[in-house]
């Protein structure tokens, strides 16, 4: 730890000063994992934790969570300094998280969490597509990897700057610890690998987010042709998108978002309007969400009587007061050609409602 910085406990009324003891380690990991689980926010912003000592092939993960855009972290704790080994570690179980398919994944999630300061989640996929913010299960990967420690190495900073430039998502979590009696104090400080420049962490954060949406569309792609679908996929999304003014948000379902958030009745706020993806060989889904259906509910309960709609609870977005399910639609490629003008004039309305609800002053 360098001699310029450090922390001063110091009395109003004698004026007098006592520089704090400098920490090289927490008591245990086990207390420091204790703080953390209490404490997620020390971590990151938004961070929710779904496993503490999840097993993996090769050794028990400290902490496991999905950060505020859906992503998956994987925390390497150590009480004292971050070493190479550290890294290799966490390196190991990121690999190893990457390769269960959602469904291992969800049951590794459901079989651990619940213990040790960790909620119960009985169903990860459902309770992912309850968070609003989230876009879909595809934001999981690439899985993140964050090492937490009292300092790091030159060995742990090379070889995390070396990843990060590579394309991993790895940062240092570092705390800088002092000791006041039996109290401690801890200092955060947050490195991208080898503690790149704000600018050049940002060019890499948009690195990622590029990779992440590539493989989300290559996916989506290997999906739409494996049912050969690729021509009226195309005219769905054409049609969709020619009448709604803001680019969707591709995942293996690509959602639509006008870019402008609507505060609903009780402070909640909605930001998507619908989405569509792929319902199984041959067909389409398309989902709108409870605030978009709230907009143009007459114009819904029309349509319902020529197109096969189905309510059901949104996973993903919040209900409204006069609406509470989302309404879908199943279609062939047939279904589609015989309802598309429809569907485009609701799109079309929903976007210019929406629009025109947003710019209201709030009562």
């Amino acid at each position: 730890m360098t001699d310029d910085f450090g922390i001063w406990k110091v009395d109003e009324a004698t004026k007098g000063s006592e520089r704090l003891q400098e920490a090289e380690r927490t008591g245990t990991e086990a207390l420091l994992e204790d703080i953390l689980v209490e404490n997620p926010a020390m971590l990151m912003p938004g961070l929710k934790l779904v496993g503490r000592q999840t097993p993996t092939a090769n050794g028990y993960l400290d902490l496991l969570g999905v950060d505020s855009d859906g992503q998956l972290v994987v925390f390497e704790l150590k009480r004292g300094k971050l070493t190479r080994d550290a890294v290799a570690q966490a390196v190991d179980y990121a690999s190893w998280l990457e390769s269960l398919d959602d469904a291992a994944l969800g049951k590794l999630v459901a079989e651990n969490s619940g213990q040790r300061g960790i909620d119960k989640i009985e169903n990860f996929e459902e309770w992912f597509d309850s968070k609003d913010n989230w876009n879909s299960m595809e934001s999981l990967r690439p899985v993140r990897i964050v090492l937490v420690g009292l300092g790091a190495d030159e060995p742990a900073k090379r070889m995390a700057g070396w990843l990060a430039v590579k394309g991993v998502a790895i940062d240092l979590l570092t705390f800088l610890g002092y000791r006041s009696g039996n109290r401690m104090f801890l200092a955060r400080q947050l490195e991208s690998g080898d503690g790149a420049p704000e600018g050049k962490k940002r060019d890499q954060d948009v690195s990622r987010n590029a990779m992440k949406q590539e493989q989300w569309r290559e996916a989506l792609n290997k999906e739409i042709d494996r049912h050969r679908m690729r021509d009226w996929w195309d005219s769905v999304l054409l049609v969709l998108a020619r009448n709604f003014k803001q680019d969707p948000k591709a995942g293996l379902a690509i959602t639509f978002h006008t870019g402008k958030k609507l505060t609903l009745a009780g402070g909640i706020v909605a930001n998507a309007t619908h989405k569509i993806r792929i319902a199984g060989p041959g067909k389409v889904e398309i989902l709108f969400f409870p605030a978009a259906v709230d907009l143009c509910l007459q114009e819904f309960e029309k349509l319902k009587r020529a197109i096969p709609f189905e309510c059901e609870p949104p996973s993903n977005a919040p209900p409204t007061e006069l609406v509470t399910e989302q309404w879908g639609c199943r279609l062939d490629e047939g279904g589609w050609t015989e309802h598309k003008e429809r569907i485009a004039e609701l799109v079309r309305l929903v976007d210019e409602r929406w629009r025109e609800a947003a710019e209201q002053p709030l009562p």
